[in-house]
């Protein structure tokens, strides 16, 4: 099987197929079981659990473990989604952990989904590879999202906000089960500032689990943030001590999401361990989650398409810029109503640029800037230019926010012109 190959089997198979674990498990089973021997630490959440995956990751290899990372959507390459201590997967290596993956597959009665696929490919990699610890993000949910066919070592719940409803549930309480589905009996969780209702639920699936859960705002105490452009510095505390700890992602939200991964650390490892690995938060990079670009004008890069996420992205702005405002370039999928994200960042915004992200899923520019206001824009490069100008001209920033398919576009678009 050749690269491209692999990349065309793994996205021609279905996105959703019927709730349940049993195909995972299915897989996993003629795979040999490629993910026992590995630990895992298991993140799921509405939002923030791709910032604590990658601070989890970053802190494990700085004791020396060799580590696994398995996030999703990519931004730019399939690739992205699959680490070995901080290095995305090779094409040979992909191709062939594929390979594997769909001669396991052949023959099942009800096929993979492309999601179960990939979580596939990724435990054959680590297997390979010699992975020890594995930063473990769900997909989507976490009761039923194959990610939860392993046995952590520890469980991370970052948020939970109301998002992909269609799959979770109408309300914080349905949505708090499902994610809670990935607390195991007898394994210790960390759990972020949930709303009351999301952690009525998380408490007692806790409790009937045998789970032994700190918060934060109970037992995990954030304080003292300071975010700046660079960074974000902040106070930690918990049942061993305290810290003072610093993350170079943005917003105080980063904050929480990093004493997420602390927490998870001193649980398992220590929290000698941990305080040791806890320098790696200053190193860590997440492309398109605040990201800030050097330039004329100053362009900032983040994928809040929700609502939880663009208050978190104003809060960060308000920190980082106070008193300035920017020009914005903003594109969703139809599944959302652009006014319930850009909406929320309405006071920050001086002119908005709308585009369609590259998606059959997208809602089209003409439509979100006839909702929103502003122009719109045939492709995503006529729109950044225009937007560029326009920053440029007013001597503001230029604010890049939406879909992780319009981030993704524009990293890419960037890079070339490096």
């Amino acid at each position: 099987m050749r690269e491209q190959e692999a990349l065309q089997y793994l996205s021609a198979a279905g996105r959703f197929g019927h709730l349940g674990l049993d195909r995972t498990e299915r897989l996993l089973a003629n795979l040999a079981h490629p993910e026992r021997g590995m630990r895992f630490y298991h993140v799921a959440g509405t939002n923030g659990k791709g910032s604590t995956t990658v601070s989890l990751d970053a802190m494990l290899r700085r004791l020396g473990r060799r580590t696994g990372r398995f996030v999703s959507p990519h931004l730019i390459r399939p690739h992205e989604r699959v680490a070995v201590d901080g290095v995305d997967i090779p094409g040979h290596a992909l191709a062939q952990a594929t390979a594997r993956v769909q001669a396991a597959a052949q023959g099942m009665p009800d096929p993979p989904t492309e999601f179960e696929l990939w979580t596939g490919v990724a435990l054959v990699h680590f297997e390979r590879a010699g992975v020890t610890d594995v930063a473990w993000e769900t997909g989507l949910g976490g009761r039923w999202d194959s990610t939860n066919a392993v046995v952590p070592e520890v469980c991370l719940i970052t948020s939970i906000g109301l998002d992909h409803m269609d799959r979770l549930g109408g309300t914080l309480a349905e949505i708090a089960a499902e994610k809670a589905g990935i607390l195991k009996p007898g394994r210790p969780a960390v759990v972020g500032n949930l709303p009351p209702e999301a952690m009525a639920v998380v408490e007692a699936t806790a409790r009937d689990a045998g789970s032994d859960l700190w918060r934060v705002g109970r037992e995990i105490a954030v304080e003292d943030v300071v975010t700046r452009a660079g960074g974000t510095a902040f106070s930690y505390r918990d049942p061993f001590g305290a810290l003072s700890l610093r993350t170079s992602l943005v917003g105080s939200h980063q904050a929480e999401n990093a004493a997420l991964a602390v927490a998870a650390l001193r649980r398992t490892a220590g929290p000698a361990a941990a305080e040791q690995a806890a320098d790696a938060l200053r190193e860590v990079r997440w492309p398109g989650r605040f990201e800030v670009i050097a330039g004329e004008p100053q362009i900032v890069l983040d994928g809040a398409h929700n609502p939880q996420g663009a208050q978190a992205l104003r809060a960060a702005w308000r920190a980082a810029f106070p008193g300035v405002r920017a020009v914005a370039l903003f594109g969703c999928l139809a599944d959302r109503d652009p006014r319930d994200v850009a909406g929320v960042l309405a006071d920050e915004i001086l002119a908005l640029h709308a585009v369609t992200p590259p998606s059959p899923r997208a809602r089209a520019a003409a439509e979100t800037a006839g909702l929103l206001g502003g122009a719109a824009h045939g492709e995503i490069g006529e729109g950044l230019a225009a937007a560029r100008l326009d920053a440029r001209e007013r001597g503001v920033p230029l604010l890049v926010f939406g879909s992780l398919y319009l981030i993704g576009a524009v990293e890419e678009l960037l890079r070339k012109e490096a």
